[in-house]
């Protein structure tokens, strides 16, 4: 295998790490919430008792959406418009947004797909919304979502130029992880182990996420150019929507298979392995009213989706549009999307990306960690704020995370549960990083927060139980396994950061130890930071 020459190898070297120390912090945020996304469905059942189901027949979409609809539509005009994305599994609830009629603007809810109940929730769930817009920084708007892009892209800048620094040595290092050294010594191993295990999948959310941040930048060239700027057609071609049709007047009643079930149930016969996903209703209630359903190929990664039109007046098919004749950038787009959301393999592959998910956090916080401890005979004041940014941001989002979820349980009556919430997570990760900054002895800050976050964690399922009377046993024993998921995640959860806290040394740093490190840095001339660890090790 060729060698890099010496100042190549620097210069990779600079880029990987710099790359790491400029956006280390908010892309650990991105995994880290990515991660707990990997499971909305249940977090979002979790924090509304009124999502909450036992495993039973769903009624059909008729029964769900009737009262919902005659409820926005406030006995007299229907919505002109409704969008529903469909139960796709067991966790899943039924999603419904409409407008127009007389709903008063727009309005959107979640629907129990086995008892009907629902709940108004225009923020997707307070918890859930907080961490959905917090994984591209939404909270900031446009710009926070472009930022999320642009971290995907350094990302994979810190991914080709790591892979590069280690390619001669990736086998060896692969199978090298020596805990029982010097700490920097495994830091470097954990780095190398976990970044090598997770590097497929790294680079796929790096490249994904870099998309669905910029796409915004991406499409309206893109829809200008090829499309003479229409969106609407962009989104048809991408697999949003289905293409346009034309739907005829008539005056009659709609007959039984015209009802939203049996429209969903042919959609469903229309290929094999044919999942609906999402149904979309246009001029409901008018003899011109149309229905769509878009879906997917179960089980299918790479592939674009099918559509069917129906006259919603008459229940006639219009037009449909197979999977396998999508077009290639609803081929490459909805795959990006089955990829970044992890919808192609089940529960075993929603835990697989959830480790995996952690592991490149561990990754990020230990490369922050080596490039802190070469350093750390110089003394500057970049070192020591990175230094405590780094408990503060990341290590502080554990017991924030966790005050988040017992918050949901209770908001003062004058704010609304999505801006308590946001001042529950922000104003305590706030008061984590201001601790942090202030305090001198960075290990002891690390491990004060960890506890802190573990025993917050802890609390969750109590929380839980004392509030909606599900405990852990009683959701167990009614199969809510979406509470039962979240509550022993927390407690796991919980053992692991008090487990990390109780093993981490948080003594002085011995001057015979301190002047060793300065010895080693001294004596480096010509090596890299790496080589330096290397030869530590």
């Amino acid at each position: 295998m060729p060698k890099f020459s010496s100042r190549t190898y620097r210069l990779l070297w600079d880029a990987h790490s710099m790359t790491g120390v400029v956006i280390g912090l908010a892309l650990f945020v991105l995994f880290a919430t990515g991660a707990l996304l990997l499971f909305r469905g249940e977090i979002r059942k979790w924090e509304e008792p009124a999502l909450r189901s036992s495993p039973g027949e769903q009624a059909s979409l008729d029964a769900l959406t009737g009262p919902v609809l005659d409820s926005l539509g406030q006995g007299d005009k229907p919505p002109s418009y409704v969008y529903m994305g469909l139960p796709a599994g067991g966790n899943d609830n039924l999603y419904l947004y409409a407008t127009g009629g007389t709903a008063g603007g727009s309005r959107d809810v979640w629907v129990n797909p086995e008892s009907g109940e629902w709940v108004a929730n225009p923020n997707d769930g307070a918890i859930t919304q907080t961490l959905y817009y917090l994984h591209f920084f939404y909270q900031i708007g446009l710009w926070g979502l472009y930022l999320s892009g642009a971290v995907g892209l350094f990302a994979l800048l810190a991914i080709v130029t790591g892979t590069a620094v280690h390619l001669e040595r990736l086998v060896k290092d692969f199978f090298q992880f020596r805990p029982s050294e010097k700490l920097r010594v495994a830091w470097a191993d954990a780095h190398k182990v976990l970044g090598t295990i997770g590097l497929p999948f790294q680079v796929m959310y790096a490249f994904t996420g870099a998309y669905f941040g910029l796409v915004g930048l991406i499409a309206l060239p893109y829809a200008s150019m090829l499309f003479g700027g229409d969106m609407n057609t962009f989104y048809q071609k991408a697999g949003y929507y289905a293409p346009t049709v034309q739907v005829d007047s008539v005056e009659t009643a709609p007959p039984p298979e015209s009802s939203l079930e049996g429209v969903a149930a042919r959609a469903e016969d229309a290929w094999p392995g044919f999942t609906p996903q999402t149904m979309i209703i246009s001029n409901m209630g008018a003899p011109d009213s149309r229905i769509e359903v878009i879906g997917q190929t179960q089980g299918v990664v790479f592939g674009g989706t099918g559509s069917l039109v129906y006259h919603g007046a008459t229940g006639e098919e219009l037009q449909r549009s197979p999977p396998g004749e999508a077009g290639p950038l609803n081929q490459v787009v909805q795959s990006m999307e089955e990829l970044h959301f992890a919808e192609f393999g089940g529960r075993a592959l929603e835990i697989l990306f959830f480790l995996l998910a952690l592991a490149s956090s561990a990754v990020i916080l230990t490369g922050n960690f080596i490039w802190l401890e070469v350093r750390r005979a110089q003394d500057r004041a970049v070192n020591t704020i990175l230094a405590r940014l780094t408990a503060g941001v990341a290590t502080g989002m554990a017991p924030a995370t966790a005050l988040m979820f017992l918050s949901a349980w209770w908001h003062p009556p004058s704010m609304g549960t999505d801006e308590w919430t946001d001042l529950v997570l922000f104003g305590s990760w706030g008061l984590c990083v201001v601790y942090a900054l202030a305090r001198p002895n960075i290990a002891r800050t690390h491990r004060t927060l960890l506890a802190a976050g573990g025993l917050l964690a802890l609390l969750v399922p109590v929380a839980n139980g004392f509030a909606t009377g599900d405990w852990p046993w009683v959701a167990w024993a009614a199969g809510r396994w979406a509470v039962v998921g979240v509550d022993v995640g927390a407690v796991l959860s919980g053992g692991a950061l008090l487990g990390l806290a109780a093993e981490l040394d948080v003594g002085e740093t011995p001057p015979a130890e301190l002047s060793k490190s300065e010895e080693d840095l001294s004596s480096t001339a010509g090596k890299t930071p790496e080589e330096v660890l290397l030869d530590a090790g």
